[in-house]
């Protein structure tokens, strides 16, 4: 089937060998659009299509800096296929520098494929999901800790078992860290890389860095991971690093505090805990510590931490433990 003439993504027009930017649509304010800024990068021959979405929470930045920064080292006369990045994958969230939509207070990344005749942001993860499962073999989403939490560099998937599922993992083991979840979580259903891949399609996660900060190696994580995925799937030349080794984790505990405070952590993210130990404390305005926090599982990892000092009401989620496979 020859590749079509020009690769449409809102009104973004990529032809063959060119680097294209325009606005996909995902909602609307009384007064007008809702749109998401979107750069397609063409190579000069066919070849496979990679989505690669960022800041579906308004906060996590860094992927699309990563992404930005790969496209302009990138030359599509060395390329087949494409790479569509969507930079601001939930608009007003990012607009807004929140984690959530703030105009339905829904957390976009729980509610894929979505719904056309829903709420806001079912409509906007609808819009996000038919037009990337359109265009797209495989989806790639970009995330951190943003401002509350930090977490470790690390791929994820959604391990069904499908053909889907085993492509997924090889991509995953291409985008540079060492460490691979392999998640069969319910709580990420709604998350587009898993109904991807329940669609036939590989889906996959990249996590790195929050707490405010984008320092310039975790730019080069994004960066590198996207890479690596783009030459796992023939869309650049060569063959992506990949580790002598891999560490597997599994089911994931969410920890939630219960009392009010400052949140002070006594682990970092990328630790490996045991069953009991403590993450961390919350401390009151006057300087009580009122509750100690430990780990449910183990051996764990620590997947996300919150930051240091982090204002926490009753009902948090402080830290992500979870469970090591193969290590």
């Amino acid at each position: 089937m020859p590749a079509p003439k020009t690769i449409n993504v809102g009104t973004a027009r990529a032809r063959t060998g060119q680097w294209a930017t325009g606005t996909l649509t995902v909602g609307h304010y009384p007064d007008g659009p809702i749109t998401a800024p979107v750069n397609v990068l063409r190579g000069s021959a066919p070849g496979p299509t990679l989505w690669v979405q960022c800041a579906i929470h308004g906060t996590e930045v860094g992927g699309a800096i990563g992404l930005l920064q790969l496209f302009k080292r990138l030359d599509p006369e060395k390329m087949k296929g494409a790479i569509i990045g969507v930079m601001a994958t939930n608009p007003t969230a990012f607009r807004s520098y929140a984690r959530n939509t703030p105009l339905d207070g829904e957390n976009l990344n729980r509610l894929f494929p979505g719904h056309p005749a829903g709420p806001h942001s079912h409509q906007s993860a609808d819009v996000l999901f038919r037009t990337a499962f359109r265009v797209a073999d495989v989806m790639m989403d970009l995330h951190s800790g943003g401002d509350e939490a930090i977490v470790p560099f690390y791929g994820l998937y959604f391990d069904d078992g499908s053909p889907a599922a085993q492509e997924a993992r090889r991509l995953v083991e291409a985008v540079g860290s060492e460490v691979v979840w392999a998640s069969q979580d319910s709580w990420l259903d709604g998350a587009m890389f898993v109904n991807f891949t329940r669609r036939g399609k590989p889906g996959l996660i990249v996590e790195c860095g929050g707490g405010g900060a984008v320092p310039e190696q975790h730019v080069k994580h994004f960066a590198g991971a996207i890479e690596g995925v783009a030459k796992a799937m023939g869309i650049l030349p060569g063959q992506p690093r990949r580790q002598k080794r891999y560490r597997v984790v599994g089911n994931c505990e969410l920890v939630f505090n219960r009392s009010g405070g400052y949140f002070l952590p006594d682990v970092a993210a990328g630790d490996t805990v045991r069953r009991g130990r403590r993450i961390g404390r919350v401390m009151d305005p006057y300087g009580a510590v009122v509750e100690e926090i430990t780990s449910p599982n183990g051996p764990a990892y620590i997947a996300a931490i919150a930051r240091a000092y982090l204002p926490v009401h009753s009902g948090a989620m402080v830290a992500e433990c979870i469970e090591v496979i193969t290590d």
